[in-house]
C-alpha cells in the first residue's frame, strides 16, 4: 500500500468508526440509564477499539511503520468481528454478555448498516 492509500484507510477507519459510534448514541435503548447487557459491551468493545485507532500515530503508520500497520490489522479485524456480532440472532452474544438468549439484541438497520460499512474498509 502508499503512503497515501495508508493515509486514507486511515481517514477512512476515523471516519466510519465516529458514524458507528454515534449510531450507538443516538440509540435510547442503548444510552438508557439502564442499557441492554449486550448492547452496553459492544458499545465498549467500539469505543476501545475507536480509542486503539486514536493511539497509531498517522505518520509512521504512512511510512508502513510495522507496529502501526500490525495495530491497523488489530483495529480492522475488530470492526470485522463487531460486525459479526451485531448482525449475531443466534443469542449466543446475548449469552456470552448477561443478556436473553432467547431474546437477542436487534441493534436496527442503522447500526447495522454502520457497522458493515466500517467493516468493509
Amino acid at each position: 500500500m502508499s503512503t497515501q492509500q495508508n493515509s486514507g484507510r486511515l481517514e477512512a477507519l476515523d471516519a466510519k468508526m465516529k458514524e458507528l459510534i454515534e449510531a450507538f448514541e443516538a440509540n435510547p435503548q442503548i444510552t438508557s440509564p439502564v442499557p441492554n447487557p449486550t448492547a452496553f459491551f459492544l458499545f465498549d468493545f467500539v469505543k476501545n477499539t475507536y480509542n486503539t485507532l486514536q493511539t497509531i500515530d498517522a505518520a509512521r503508520y504512512a511510512s508502513g511503520d510495522r507496529q502501526a500497520l500490525d495495530a491497523i490489522q488489530e483495529v480492522t479485524g475488530r470492526n470485522q468481528f463487531t460486525s459479526v456480532l451485531i448482525n449475531d440472532s443466534s443469542g449466543k452474544l446475548a449469552l456470552m454478555t448477561g443478556g436473553d438468549p432467547s431474546r437477542p439484541f436487534d441493534f436496527g438497520a442503522t447500526i447495522k448498516a454502520k457497522a458493515k460499512e466500517l467493516a468493509d474498509i
